[in-house]
């Protein structure tokens, strides 16, 4: 087994894809996977649940900055939001206002 993890915004080397395409129209076999039980599953879900769970948070910005992300329109939020998650994975982005 050969396992292989990819963050957003990674590309995969040449091998990588390599081994992929080689898969490709092959069945999975899930024969040596048990099939889940009613408390695992609610745990799953529970789980999910947590994960998706969001808290408000409150950040003080300038009037010139608020109105530029409020340019964008509906949403402008949610890509905030999601440009901050994805600054956890680029660590120069956060020296460069430091």
């Amino acid at each position: 087994m050969v396992r292989t993890i990819l963050q957003e915004g990674d590309n995969p080397s040449p091998e990588a894809l390599a081994r992929l395409a080689a898969l490709d129209g092959r069945p999975v076999d899930t024969s040596d996977i048990s099939e889940a039980t009613d408390e695992e599953l609610k745990e799953i879900a529970r789980q999910v649940r947590e994960k998706r769970r969001k808290k408000m948070f409150s950040l003080r910005l300038s009037n010139e900055t608020i109105e530029w992300w409020q340019q964008l329109g509906e949403g402008y939020t949610g890509i905030m939001a999601r440009l901050l998650e994805k600054a956890k994975s680029h660590p120069e982005w956060i020296k460069q206002c430091l």
